[in-house]
């Protein structure tokens, strides 16, 4: 899609800067470049596994902490930091 503006007559070229601009900004072009230059790549079933056992293990360490009595913000900052260190056991139904 493209934008399209012409020149009026006596209207000043700083004017007509402006109204394209205007318009240009309107269209959501720049929007659309940007997200076709910094695309994502979809995660790959290696990645998709590794952030849902990553999940998993913050997961159950909050839920552990929880028990304990320890503030979900303090819990969550604990599991982040140490989500090396975390065994993930399995599903705890």
């Amino acid at each position: 899609m493209r934008v399209k503006a012409k020149r009026k007559e006596g209207e000043s070229l700083t004017q007509f800067l402006k109204r394209f601009l205007n318009r240009y900004a309107k269209s959501g072009l720049a929007l659309e470049i940007k997200d076709k230059m910094y695309r994502k790549r979809k995660m790959n079933e290696r990645r998709k596994y590794e952030a849902r056992i990553y999940r998993l293990k913050l997961m159950s360490f909050i839920k552990q902490k929880l028990k304990e009595g320890m503030p979900f913000e303090k819990a969550y900052e604990l599991g982040k930091r140490y989500i090396n260190y975390i065994k993930y056991t399995g599903r705890e139904d």
